[in-house]
């Protein structure tokens, strides 16, 4: 067996690349028609037939004002309903439990349309259309599916069980579980019973603490005899009986050596809690730790604590699927929390994505799809294509880091005089352009895309004002092959990108027929999207990931642990990684996110060298070497991870379809600031002019946005009122951004390309997620 016929891969084609044969397939967990309420097609005609000429201007303006009192009543009685639907509350409820009785209690009583009741409008219409919408995966508004590439059988079939969701699993957020584990850890009873350890970044040198980043530490003999004892079992009484017979017999006392430890941990070399890392389950290795506390009754009422929460989250976990009892149950949840931490069941109030509540539930949908070797056959071609410019992206952006990274580290040699550089020094000066933002890409990110949208602009060679460019995979084949040709890696992980595929089809018959469009989401760089708990944790065999993610990457990844504290850290998703293996090297800096399989090399204990030309880490004890971008691989790829951008944005950009793929879809840049018609205070007058500006620019009626003051792009039907007034709220905000603008695609597909059916018939949008392995670069 060859390396490319490995169980877990499927080869596109003779191209060099294959995918993993498991694939994440990403569905939303309402049918698309629950944002139709929304629309008002009867509105849309009357506002635009004031700007017929035919028709006689005073009369289509009363009829539209007559209309628009209808509309207004007709919205109120969706949202209304929406509002009092079980299924949609328990969605809510799930997110963000206060809004039922601030919101949506109101709503369903029927509250007026004035400036409250239409900004609660908003936030039930922002729900819906992402619930509807936007295959976001999260609980069973955004359930996880499986599809896998197949040898044979139809491109697409799809099987789907009796019942929308396989499995409901309730997890608790980290921080919760940290709340929980720092009230045990200040109660007087349980501390002196607590293990002390050393921060995995510290390194302990003899006489002196070695940190990241600042000079060592002198310890007195007594404190250097104390820490060589910390190994985070040894609780503090042990740690006494073992000093009874030391030269410091004074510390031989508990409360003595209590008092060094809290002296200790009051300089920030030492910990004594509870708090774990990041994992699916952090009660049980809270409770793990607590049972290890000898002294019996200190130990019972430790983990009944513990035990009195884990039981409320089973009572939310068994209301799963009932709005009214989730309610009661997510109440009596947060009242057992606070009573137990003193701390409020709720953080991050008004933050998206933020791990707001005390528990999330994620799901598995029941369905199954296979996916043929036609469909990968259509997929193969254009796919390639972009994976071989995206290689070439990596290296271009590996290279501008290594400039950059060079210029930091001869700064720091000139101020030292000497070689050597600590790497906590190095990336002390350099985190504001090392690390993921998802609303702006760094600076030498940057500069690799802007010659990565030049090269791709001589390859498309686009005509001025085209709507719609198709083009032939086989007849740029040659231009992408010359501008992008083969480059080494710059780190172990840049075998891996992650693209994301919608498929625009009536349904499975019109694929068999022929009858359908690929379109690209988006294509994540340097990154297995799928080494995410929330993946890794719905498989049915984990353990099969980690062998797929070894057998890609043997021992070559340098896993650099991030601190808990950065953006994007959290209980679901990467970072940080939920496939970690005890092949690989791990290091860090900070109070670590995760415990790995292997040992942690202490950042601590790196410095940074010039071997020729190019910089190294190097262990101070000498057992560690590696290449300054493979150490630092993790950050930097995360900086890479959103890079992909062939097409620069302009005010206009065409569909541009390479075969079956639609690798770009048509989308309208604008300057908010100049979005005249979002200002209008008359709510009337302000639909009528959004119907006047998108007529005027031949947009499309639905549309997905994107603004720099959100996250994640939002929908819009400019037939609806309340989607029209979201619209234009957002680009009144962005308006207030320098240079802030907002950018509109076209939704591709649309209502009627959407192939996903439950077992009712209802339509899902969806999209495939796929990992793809450069094949000559990993079996170098």
């Amino acid at each position: 067996m060859t390396r490319s016929e490995e169980s877990h891969l499927v080869p596109l084609g003779t191209t060099g690349w294959a995918v993993w044969r498991d694939v994440v397939l990403r569905s939303t967990g309402f049918p698309a028609d629950t944002v139709r309420p929304l629309a008002d097609p009867a509105l849309a005609a009357a506002a635009d037939a004031v700007e017929d000429t035919a028709v006689d201007a005073v009369e289509a303006v009363d009829a539209y004002r007559a209309e628009y009192a209808r509309a207004a009543e007709r919205l109120s009685a969706a949202v209304r309903e929406a509002a009092r639907t079980p299924r949609f509350r328990e969605a809510v409820a799930w997110q963000n439990p206060k809004l039922l009785r601030l919101c949506l209690d109101k709503l369903a009583a029927g509250e007026p349309r004035n400036v409250r009741g239409r900004n609660h409008e908003l936030t039930v219409a922002g729900y819906l259309q992402r619930y509807g919408l936007k295959n976001d995966t999260i609980g069973f508004v955004g359930p996880v599916g499986w599809a896998r590439w197949t040898g044979d059988g139809a491109p697409v079939a799809t099987e789907v069980g009796p019942g929308f969701l396989a499995r409901r699993t309730v997890y608790f957020e980290i921080w919760a579980i940290d709340a929980v584990a720092r009230a045990l850890s200040d109660d007087p009873r349980v501390r002196p019973w607590l293990a002390p350890r050393l921060f995995a970044a510290h390194r302990l040198a003899g006489s002196a603490l070695l940190l990241p980043g600042r000079d060592p530490v002198p310890l007195t003999p007594a404190e250097s005899e104390l820490l060589a004892l910390v190994n985070g079992v040894r609780s503090v009484r042990a740690i006494a009986d073992e000093l009874a017979w030391s030269e410091f017999p004074e510390l031989g006392d508990p409360t003595a050596v209590l008092a060094a430890v809290e002296s200790l941990v009051e300089r920030q070399l030492l910990r004594l809690d509870l708090v774990g890392t990041i994992e699916a389950h952090p009660e049980r290795t809270l409770i793990a730790r607590l049972e290890l506390i000898p002294d019996p009754e200190v130990r019972a009422h430790a983990i009944a604590m513990v035990d009195r929460l884990v039981a409320a989250r089973d009572e939310v976990a068994a209301a799963a699927g009932d709005d009214v009892a989730l309610e009661a149950a997510m109440a009596r949840l947060g009242a057992c929390f606070e009573e137990i931490t003193g701390v409020g069941g709720e953080r991050r109030p008004g933050q998206t994505y933020a791990g707001r509540t005390l528990v999330y539930e994620d799901t598995v949908r029941d369905v199954r799809v296979a996916l043929g070797p036609a469909l990968r056959e259509q997929l193969a071609g254009p796919l390639t294509l972009l994976l071989d410019s995206g290689r070439w992206l990596v290296a271009e952006i590996g290279q501008e880091y290594e400039r950059y990274l060079t210029e930091v580290y001869e700064r720091r040699v000139a101020q030292t005089g000497g070689p050597q550089v600590p790497l906590a020094s190095i990336l002390s000066l350099v985190t504001p352009q090392l690390y993921f933002n998802v609303r702006s890409l760094s600076k030498p990110v940057r500069r690799a895309v802007d010659e990565f949208q030049r090269r791709w602009a001589d390859v498309l060679r686009l005509p001025p004002d085209a709507r719609h460019v198709t083009l032939r995979s086989a007849d740029i084949a040659g231009r992408v092959a010359e501008l992008f040709p083969p480059r080494p890696l710059p780190w172990p992980t840049a075998v891996h990108h992650s693209p994301d595929f919608m498929l625009a089809a009536a349904d499975e018959a019109a694929v068999d027929r022929g009858e359908f469009l690929l379109v690209l989401g988006e294509l994540h760089l340097s990154f297995n999207t799928m080494e995410s708990r929330v993946f890794v944790e719905q498989h049915d065999d984990p353990p099969s990931m980690l062998a797929a993610a070894e057998a890609d990457l043997g021992r070559r990844r340098i896993y650099g642990i991030t601190s808990r504290d950065v953006p994007g850290v959290s209980s679901r998703v990467a970072p940080p990684s939920a496939l970690l293996s005890p092949g690989y090297t791990y290091w860090t800096m900070h109070p670590e996110a995760v415990t790995p399989p292997a040992p942690i090399i202490p950042a601590a204990d790196l410095v940074v060298d010039r071997e020729g030309e190019r910089l190294v880490v190097r262990s101070r004890s000498g057992d560690f070497e590696a290449p300054l971008a493979h150490v630092v691989g993790e950050p930097l790829a995360a900086a890479a991870i959103n890079a992909f951008k062939p097409v620069a944005r302009g005010s206009h950009s065409p569909r541009i379809t390479v075969d079956r793929l639609v690798v770009a879809r048509e989308s309208w840049t604008f300057p908010a600031g100049e979005l005249a018609w979002a200002a209008v205070r008359s709510e009337p007058d302000r639909f009528l002019a959004a119907r006047r500006w998108r007529l005027a620019h031949g947009l499309p009626e639905r549309a997905f946005y994107k603004v720099p003051v959100e996250d994640k792009p939002a929908f819009v039907d400019f037939t609806s009122l309340v989607l029209v007034n979201t619209l234009a709220k957002a680009v009144r905000r962005s308006a207030e951004q320098e240079n802030g603008a907002v950018t509109l695609t076209e939704m591709l597909p649309d209502a009627d390309g959407l192939w996903l059916r439950d077992a009712e018939g209802a339509r899902y949008t969806s999209e495939f997620r796929v990992l793809a392995v450069d094949l000559p670069a990993r079996d170098l």
